[in-house]
């Protein structure tokens, strides 16, 4: 049962990364051909930055299950958090570092793919409960 658990929230993750992935290309793929190559490059970074810590907090996320193992979950949890947290200000401060970067589009693209995963969420959620 907590096996099952485990894999169900590791599908639905992998599921919700893989649309954020698609949905951070086209937003780069739109702001480099509308604007140009940095502006792309810089929605890229925006994408990539929502993107990487949402899928390191998923695998501390998703490690443990089960009333037995209550104590490592809630642990795994908040590590999981802290990563996504500080991971999140270096990728940033990265990402300022390149004197090119179009901050407009690097802010869209990381707000729009952050965003995204609640819709996202809820029509994956859909489509598994309807097959």
């Amino acid at each position: 049962m907590a096996a099952n658990l485990v894999q169900e929230g590791q599908q639905l993750a992998r599921k919700v990364l893989i649309y954020q992935s698609i949905l951070a290309a086209s937003i780069a793929l739109l702001f480099t051909l509308m604007i140009g190559e940095n502006s792309g490059i810089s929605a890229s970074y925006g994408g990539l930055i929502a993107i990487v810590p949402h899928f390191i907090f998923a695998h501390f996320a998703f490690k443990y299950a089960g009333a037995r193992q209550n104590k490592l979950v809630v642990q795994s949890f908040n590590k999981g958090s802290k990563v996504k947290f500080i991971l999140t200000i270096v990728l940033f401060a990265l990402a300022y570092r390149w004197p090119s970067l179009n901050i407009m589009a690097l802010m869209v693209a990381y707000i729009a793919v952050l965003i995204g995963q609640w819709p996202i969420m809820i029509l994956v959620g859909r489509v598994k409960q309807s097959s």
